[in-house]
């Protein structure tokens, strides 16, 4: 598993000059890439804008408008829990990757920060402020992991084509 450690002046291997576009590539329109990456701040508008990439990639691929908006709304949660949570100090960095193996596609979100406390509310409830994301992405994904602690949070979210997911039993 991949982890990134960008305590207070160490280099990330991040330029700042140089913008993070992720790895797809366009030949006639298609996308041909299969990886998209990017790094950025864990702050909000930095994760509004790692979604907007991520959306860009998935332009090119061939997917259920349905899909599409799952993928969008579990990044989006997962991106946000970040900004709101990982780093109690303001500092640090989201990771954001997504692989289509095949028909299959993960979207991996990666933090550096001090994990999610063990005490979290497993359902979401009236008397709590927030605590409904992690929920709302089992909610959408066919599979979701979440790998957590004092090193950070890693969440990974796979969906798998309709076909597959009809004959999966409930």
């Amino acid at each position: 598993m991949y982890r990134h450690s960008p305590d207070s002046g160490v280099d990330t291997g991040e330029s700042a000059e140089d913008e993070q576009t992720g790895t797809a590539a366009r030949t006639a329109g298609t996308a041909v890439a299969s990886r998209f990456e990017e790094l950025a701040p864990a702050l909000p508008n930095e994760m509004a804008g790692l979604r907007r990439k991520l959306i860009g990639w998935l332009d090119g691929l061939p997917l259920d408008p349905a899909i599409l908006h799952d993928i969008t709304l579990a990044t989006y949660e997962a991106l946000a829990n970040v900004a709101a949570h990982a780093y109690p100090d303001g500092h640090g960095w989201a990771r954001l990757q997504a692989t289509r193996t095949g028909d299959a596609l993960t979207v991996t979100v990666t933090d550096t920060g001090c994990g999610i406390p063990a005490t979290r509310p497993h359902k979401a409830g009236l008397r709590t402020s927030g605590g409904r994301g992690l929920v709302l992405i089992d909610k959408v994904t066919d599979q979701s992991d979440i790998d957590t602690g004092g090193q950070g949070t890693t969440v990974r979210m796979t969906w798998r084509p309709a076909a597959l997911r009809e004959k999966t039993p409930a």
